[in-house]
């Protein structure tokens, strides 16, 4: 294990610490404390997702779980279950969702099942989630994508996986049944979250791009490359969610209604 007590950190503490406190140049130590604790949380996830990756990577040049787990200092088994696939109805489970998909659209449902699909027989990762994406034309996360000036070839050339074939008929049992890679499930992690920090009540396409590219690793880079950044794929978002609303409430208004208008998403 190299030593990182020698090595330059990426991330040295001064530069955290300057971090944090740029988040609110006027605020109080309590406010300090609190950014501190949500800066940890997000560094523990992208140590997870780095993790992972590498992990990820290990696997698939032949290596053993048990040579894994020696590399990371802890048993087979503690590797394994850290990391192995995970069917998504597990995942959901752990995560402590009654109804699993309850929240999904009708499209990021059927995305799952083309990155299903599309990854199939192994566990589909972040790749093949971005790739199936496309299979939806019509919602927010293709929109935004061919707004960007984005053709299908360039972005799977990008993600290394695609073109995906649309799912039909899609039911809760095929989605429990599929089998997630690790970043997969970072990807579906940061999609919760996504809809979470946007105060969305489900998820869509939308999301799903979210947490692919909040996910570490080639993926988000090379998507990054093509200009498909979390930040303005999010702003892109915002715009459209609003735009949505808002014809909506000048339909309503035309008829007389005054209830604001209801959520939109992909």
């Amino acid at each position: 294990m190299a030593d990182f007590n020698r090595a330059e950190f990426p991330v040295p503490l001064d530069n955290l610490i300057a971090y944090v406190k740029a988040l609110h140049p006027d605020g109080g130590p309590l406010e300090n404390v609190s950014d501190a604790f949500g800066l940890s949380t997000q560094l523990d996830e992208q140590a997870d997702a780095l993790i992972g990756y590498f992990v990820d990577q290990a696997r698939r040049s032949g290596l053993s779980w048990s040579q894994i787990g020696s590399a990371m200092g802890v048993s087979k088994q503690a590797a394994q279950k850290r990391f192995v696939p995970s069917k998504a109805g597990d995942l959901m489970a752990a995560a402590g969702v009654s109804q699993p998909f309850s929240r999904f659209t009708a499209r990021a449902a059927r995305v799952l099942a083309a990155a299903g699909k599309l990854a199939a027989p192994q566990p589909f990762g972040t790749a093949h989630l971005a790739a199936a994406l496309l299979t939806e034309p019509k919602g927010f996360a293709a929109v935004i994508i061919a707004k960007a000036g984005v053709t299908a070839g360039q972005f799977y050339a990008a993600v290394g996986a695609g073109p995906g074939e649309r799912a039909e008929n899609v039911g809760p049992a095929e989605l429990l049944d599929l089998d997630i890679g690790p970043q997969g499930k970072e990807a579906l992690k940061g999609a919760l979250r996504a809809a979470l920090r946007m105060g969305h009540n489900y998820i869509g396409t939308e999301h799903q791009f979210l947490g692919v590219l909040s996910a570490s690793g080639p993926v988000t880079d090379a998507l990054a490359g093509l200009g498909l950044t979390a930040e303005r794929v999010e702003q892109e978002v915002t715009a459209m969610i609003a735009a949505s609303q808002a014809g909506v409430q000048h339909v309503r208004d035309s008829l007389g209604h005054d209830k604001p208008a209801a959520g939109a998403g992909e």
